[in-house]
């Protein structure tokens, strides 16, 4: 696979996860791997001083990869809805900056406390102030991240600390690689990028692209320019793919193991309203509906006490109680309604 491909990982074989008494994973020996959400970063700032340019369309990648560590840094480059909702999907680790006010950064807030992750940082810098960014964040799941300086160096160094990075939730399971961006190599055939979300692969192994089923075997793997046998969890991987085409795919499929995700046309999802957006939600109304890369457009077809149910423009597929993303469809901010877990609502196709 060739330079071209722009993928970022590591090389090699991963060791062996260890666990202590706490239940933390030992990182010490271990190759670290995430994708960094950057979000609020107007004019790029930091972004340009966390790594090398990779993929850029209206989401752009930047690489960086140095020790027993491989960073890949994403933002959205557009001012659609669905480019924000993406990076949140795309993000292990979110990071916001807080530097020039913006209606894009109290967006990108409204977001990432409808995504509820877990574990990510505020990087603030002296103009803005610790005390007006805690105040902003005050209320919502963001609360609880770390806060740094305004500083590319600080930020990566708490990114690949064992602390930090042994306290990044894993999911357990088969493995799930969504798709971010895909093309046709010469000689190669039909290159996917993505990162393990859940679980490895290997070369050679059967999967299925989600949502439609497709069939597709693993022909070979690239991490950093370098071919690997195995793809781990959290790692950026380009993959090439026999029985499928580049036309056949678009940003938000799944690769997976059969019979691992539920697909469906309908969903609900108990919905967490923000505070932000206060106009009901009616039958009728459409919005988009966004879990992990796939945000298609859904029609509200009941609102109840168990949630709000939406028909979905296109299939999508999904693990049980995934987080689901609410926007409105309108161009400009606020659009996030809000989110919460997604079931499935028709039998999987």
């Amino acid at each position: 696979m060739p330079r071209e491909s722009l993928i970022t990982g590591s090389m090699g074989v991963p060791a062996p996860k260890t666990l202590n008494g706490f239940g933390r994973i030992l990182t010490r020996g271990i190759m670290k791997h995430l994708t960094v959400g950057v979000f609020g970063d107007k004019d790029s700032s930091l972004l340009k001083k966390l790594g090398n340019k990779g993929t850029i369309n209206d989401i752009e990648f930047r690489n960086s990869a140095a020790g027993d560590a491989v960073l890949t840094f994403c933002t959205p480059r557009s001012e659609k809805v669905v480019s924000l909702l993406q990076t949140v999907g795309l993000a292990d680790v979110p990071v916001v900056v807080f530097d020039v006010p913006s209606p894009e950064l109290g967006e990108a807030i409204l977001a990432l406390d409808a995504r509820k992750a877990p574990c990510g940082i505020l990087c603030v810098s002296d103009s803005f102030g610790t005390e007006k960014a805690r105040s902003l964040v005050e209320h919502t799941s963001l609360s609880s991240y770390h806060v740094i300086p305004h500083d590319a160096t600080a930020l990566k160094e708490l990114l690949v600390s064992d602390d930090f990075y042994s306290g990044i939730p894993r999911p357990e399971g088969p493995v799930k690689i969504p798709i971010d961006n895909y093309f046709m190599v010469r000689s190669v055939g039909t290159v996917v990028l993505g990162t393990a979300k859940r679980g490895e692969v290997g070369v050679y192994t059967k999967l299925v692209v989600y949502p439609d089923g497709t069939e597709v075997l693993v022909k070979s793997m690239q991490s950093q320019d370098k071919d690997v046998r195995i793809g781990q969890l959290f790692q950026r991987l380009g993959l090439s793919l026999k029985g499928i085409r580049p036309d056949d795919l678009k940003r938000g499929n799944i690769i997976a193991e059969k019979d691992s995700l539920s697909v469906s046309a309908s969903v609900t999802v108990a919905l967490r309203r923000n505070s932000v957006l206060k106009q009901e939600i009616r039958e009728g109304e459409t919005y988009f509906v966004c879990i992990g890369l796939q945000c298609p457009v859904g029609r509200v077809t009941a609102v109840g006490p168990d949630g709000v149910t939406f028909l979905l423009e296109r299939p999508v597929a999904l693990d049980p109680g995934e987080t689901a993303l609410i926007a409105v469809t309108t161009p400009k901010p606020p659009r996030i309604v809000g989110g919460g877990p997604a079931l499935p609502v028709s039998s999987p196709l």
